[in-house]
């Protein structure tokens, strides 16, 4: 399973998710659809908004995870 720490990310950086949209142009919505790990895709150009608004890296904000057995 893919996860986007974006969650984790705001808390470090101590950020709304409204600062955030204001800095990425990215409504509040869709940061809370990825927060909330309810995308089912993210594009590159989306990324790279989060990376340079939280100055961090994709393999910061975005990790996989076995999921466990059902």
């Amino acid at each position: 399973m893919i996860r986007i720490r974006l969650a984790e990310m705001l808390a470090r950086k101590r950020l709304s998710i409204v600062e955030l949209s204001d800095r990425t142009g990215i409504t509040v919505r869709d940061l809370e659809v990825l927060r909330d790990q309810g995308a089912m895709a993210l594009r590159l150009r989306t990324l790279d908004c989060l990376c340079r608004a939280l100055s961090c890296t994709p393999g910061e904000l975005i990790e996989y995870c076995e999921e466990p057995p059902r």
